[in-house]
């Protein structure tokens, strides 16, 4: 079978269209059940309904990475620095 350049479909960076209107209608269901849903997260015991505002929270907040720092590399007032600035932001 010979590979030949792709012609025709979407071009590069075109939304797809059945996707959104997906997106759409499952944005619509939920709205419309909005009510409904809090009170079964309100009905679940403590344990489950965190477990699912933790899921809920993958589709509003984007997922953290670990984030490394060789600190060997620096002196003693480099980390001092670094740690007050951070608690400084946190105040």
């Amino acid at each position: 079978m010979a590979v030949g350049k792709k012609t025709g479909g979407r071009k590069a960076g075109t939304p797809n269209k059945d996707n959104a209107n997906l997106k759409e209608r499952i944005m619509a269901l939920m709205e419309g059940q909005f009510d409904s849903i809090v009170a079964d997260l309100q009905a679940m015991e403590p344990k489950e309904r965190i477990a699912a505002y933790q899921r809920f929270l993958e589709y509003v907040l984007p997922k953290q990475r670990e984030q490394k720092i060789d600190l060997s590399t620096l002196s003693d007032d480099q980390i001092d620095d670094l740690l007050n600035k951070t608690l400084d932001k946190l105040n």
